[in-house]
């Protein structure tokens, strides 16, 4: 899986008036890669990740996947793709209260003819939770609520994990585990990472790094 993108745009309107929130942002990112984005709050990094997931569309430029535009087929062909070939994760990890961790991990799975249960419980074995399958979100701690939303995002498999501010509801010992968690998953399964960070842990497990500026920073 390579992800382009090319001359990537967008802008908003305040008070009447259009503010440009990025322009001529462009990034490769080829299989087995991972890099941070880096820059300041408001710069986009949220909204340029939910482009890349197909949630939002830019108002400039285009989104490649091997080649192909991100925003072809209809509404349900691309939340087909988002599903098969993209992980998205934040700091919320935004697991259903009234669901099991396994349970919320099986999500990405709804509709679909395959059983995923074993895979989801070997990725909570995997992820040091097996003993938590049967827990609820009120009941596990931040990073093992975070570890659920990774296992989630995995379930399918997807060549790419988009991730916004993982560490960030977490202290310094939890967000290294996280951390080596993910590093293990670009390592060893080849999985390519895109993380949007502010937290200067991130860079001793990814030092590869592409600053995303707002537009009025550039004149």
């Amino acid at each position: 899986m390579m992800l382009a993108l090319n001359n990537i745009g967008k802008k908003f309107l305040c008070a009447g008036e259009e503010v440009v929130l990025f322009d001529h942002f462009s990034l490769t990112l080829r299989s087995g890669e991972a890099k941070v984005l880096l820059g300041p709050s408001g710069s986009g990094k949220t909204t340029l990740l939910r482009i890349i997931a197909g949630l939002e569309r830019p108002d400039a430029g285009e989104v490649l996947f091997d080649g192909q535009a991100r925003f072809q087929g209809d509404q349900q062909q691309q939340q087909e793709f988002r599903h098969r070939q993209i992980g998205l994760s934040d700091q919320f990890a935004r697991l259903l209260p009234q669901l099991t961790a396994l349970e919320n991990v099986l999500l990405p799975a709804l509709g679909l003819k395959q059983d995923c249960r074993p895979r989801g419980r070997a990725l909570l074995q995997q992820f040091g939770l097996a003993n938590r399958a049967d827990f609820f979100p009120q009941q596990l701690s931040g990073g093992e609520r975070q570890r659920v939303a990774l296992a989630r995002a995995m379930l399918l498999q997807p060549p790419l994990l988009l991730l916004d501010e993982p560490t960030a509801a977490l202290d310094a010992g939890r967000s290294r585990s996280l951390l080596a968690l993910i590093q293990s998953l670009n390592r060893q399964q080849q999985v390519s990472v895109l993380l949007a960070s502010h937290d200067p842990t991130v860079l001793e497990f990814f030092p590869d790094t592409v600053t995303l500026q707002q537009e009025s920073d550039r004149k």
